[in-house]
């Protein structure tokens, strides 16, 4: 929306200087008033239309043009953002309902089973001074603070899963038979 700068009126208090001379009718003074009437309205005619004019020119070209490109340019990139957005939350939408929907072969028990409890394939593993475990990482998960029994077996250990920037976490701790075999797996 362009910008309208208001001439300077010839109202208060910008009035024209009084032109009753009657006292100075015998005097060069009489002139003054209409002299000062006269340099006051060339000023105001020289501010109303070169100053306001160039300054109206240059608020409104240069200053609210700039202004308005950039709103455009913030729109158009908020604008993508949200695009954006949308269809990625629109293909999780999908992808997920896929994954979890009725008849897709997955259930939520056994998606939780295969993101907290599925096989450790090539990773980053990381061991002790014992040579033991110590944590595992693979792709968004990590498997740490495995600990071990005094005979050498796992005690338990901590999972975490970071997915979209939230992290998921599951400990487990371990029992075992009395000849060596895992009895139970608990979800502490």
């Amino acid at each position: 929306m362009p910008l309208t700068i208001t001439p300077i009126p010839n109202a208060a208090p910008f009035a024209a200087f009084s032109d009753n001379v009657g006292i100075f009718s015998n005097s060069k003074a009489r002139e003054i008033p209409a002299r000062l009437n006269a340099v006051a309205q060339a000023l105001k005619d020289h501010i109303n239309t070169l100053w306001l004019s160039t300054a109206t020119g240059f608020i409104n070209g240069t200053v609210i043009a700039g202004l308005n490109a950039a709103i455009a340019k913030i729109e158009t990139f908020s604008n993508g953002i949200e695009t954006r957005i949308n269809n990625q939350m629109a293909e999780f939408q999908v992808n997920l309902a896929n994954y979890l929907g009725t008849n897709a072969g997955y259930s939520v028990s056994a998606a939780n089973a295969a993101l907290f409890t599925g096989g450790i394939v090539a990773g980053d593993i990381v061991y002790d001074v014992a040579g033991r475990a110590a944590s595992i990482r693979q792709g968004p998960r990590l498997i740490n603070g495995i600990t071990y029994n005094d005979d050498g077996t796992m005690a338990g250990y901590a999972e975490k899963l970071t997915l979209g920037g939230i992290t998921y976490t599951r400990a487990y701790s371990f029992t075992y038979t009395p000849d060596g075999q895992i009895a139970t797996i608990t979800e502490v």
